[in-house]
């Protein structure tokens, strides 16, 4: 190996930190400070807007000088948006914070950063879940991953570090989905490819868990996409997932949905549900493992 090329590996891009918005300024202050506050900073940062018409634009142009790269724009969706920054991306990995999620410590990449000289496929750790009507909530994730825990499960898309790479070796975010794009990129590499992964065991970030993906009345949604999907690339375990899905989740979800057309109902299921997550017994290190 020459030194040309010993001297191009050590001043590549090792990270790129890709943040979606889409009219959520506040969200979107609280991102780009805790990305431009990391104690290592030496990464690639890029901001795609959707056209926001409320502050947004501002703050793009406030912190302009510590962004390599935004646009405000136009778009098909999220994952649109993700597929535009993927392809002008630099870095060797790529994490995506949306606006609204932020890095747990200003000291996290700073703790993980040697990670970035692997070449594992995808690196995640765990994440805290946080959302107006209850306390943080920490989801570890497990050290070994499994089909069964995608059925029912995912990555963190915020906690996670994916090698840029695996996009154009399989495919780009499928915009056939609005919901659970990100997830299906992750069954199909690590399950069907066996692309490589490792668990980092360290807090990665703070996830906004009214997100998308998470409001109720996008669960049902969400959940049929992820039938598609199986049915696609997984056939012969869809009717598995079917089977779970139509036991576990869809009943009790139209259930849900319909109580949050209520006002008055809706407030007295946050105010037993904020109950119930304050006495569930605290995570154990070994619950996920």
């Amino acid at each position: 190996m020459t030194k040309d090329v010993l001297e191009s590996d050590k001043n590549a891009v090792k990270l790129t930190i890709i943040t979606i918005n889409y009219n959520n300024n506040e969200g979107l202050i609280k991102t780009i400070e805790s990305i431009i506050n990391q104690t290592w900073t030496d990464f690639e940062f890029i901001i795609i807007d959707g056209g926001s018409t409320d502050d947004s634009l501002s703050t793009l142009n406030k912190y302009d000088k510590y962004i390599n790269y935004w646009v405000s724009e136009k778009d098909k969706g999220i994952y649109d948006a993700m597929n535009k920054a993927i392809q002008i991306a630099k870095g060797k990995y790529l994490n995506f914070m949306n606006s609204g999620d932020f890095f747990y410590t200003n000291t996290i990449l700073e703790e993980i950063k040697s990670n970035f000289s692997n070449n594992v496929g995808v690196l995640y750790g765990d994440a805290m879940f946080f959302c107006d009507e209850w306390d943080d909530k920490l989801i570890k994730m497990p050290s070994t991953l499994t089909f069964t825990h995608f059925l029912t499960d995912g990555l963190c898309h915020q906690a996670s570090f994916i090698k840029r790479d695996l996009f154009f070796k399989h495919f780009l975010y499928s915009l056939e989905y609005k919901i659970v794009s990100d997830w299906g990129f992750f069954v199909y590499v690590l399950c069907k490819k066996n692309e490589s992964y490792q668990h980092l065991e360290k807090i990665i970030c703070y996830y906004d868990y009214s997100g998308i993906s998470s409001v109720p009345e996008n669960i049902p949604p969400g959940l049929l996409e992820r039938k598609v999907f199986l049915k696609k690339h997984f056939p012969l375990f869809y009717d598995d997932f079917t089977c779970d899905v139509n036991r576990t989740f869809d009943r009790r979800m139209q259930k849900v949905i319909k109580i949050k057309d209520s006002r008055f109902l809706w407030k007295i299921l946050k105010y037993w549900t904020s109950i119930f997550l304050f006495v569930l017994p605290k995570q154990k290190e070994n619950d996920w493992s």
